[in-house]
């Protein structure tokens, strides 16, 4: 049991769109963004561990300030996965809003002159 899903988010300190590569299996689920990755592996009866730093982590060296509960979204996609709650199609679906709704906060950031410097 294995997916991959690419995600494409928009990244203010460069411009465009980057692509975020999320590995799903059983076993853990790995976000990728260039050399930068975190990775939640399962473990029964406990909560998913998270080694190599958070999403928001990653996102925010491109400038993407995404909303707090980011990281549980996608680990629950992926539990649901595992699960069998979701098909690949429709985790992609899901992650996708997902991504929609960073690259919608992305773009609704404060654009005037006092915040441009912090964003």
């Amino acid at each position: 049991m294995e997916t991959i899903v690419e995600l494409e988010i928009f990244s203010p300190r460069w411009g465009h769109t980057d692509t975020y590569r999320v590995h799903m299996t059983r076993d853990y689920m790995e976000i990728t963004m260039q050399v930068r990755s975190c990775r939640a592996t399962y473990s029964e009866n406990l909560d998913p561990q998270w080694t190599g730093g958070l999403i928001e982590s990653i996102m925010n060296n491109d400038m993407i300030y995404p909303p707090a509960i980011t990281q549980n979204l996608f680990e629950r996609a992926w539990l649901a996965w595992r699960n069998g709650e979701l098909s690949d199609q429709d985790v992609a679906k899901e992650l996708q809003a997902v991504a929609d709704w960073v690259n919608t906060v992305t773009e609704a950031k404060p654009s005037t002159d006092f915040w441009k410097a912090y964003f």
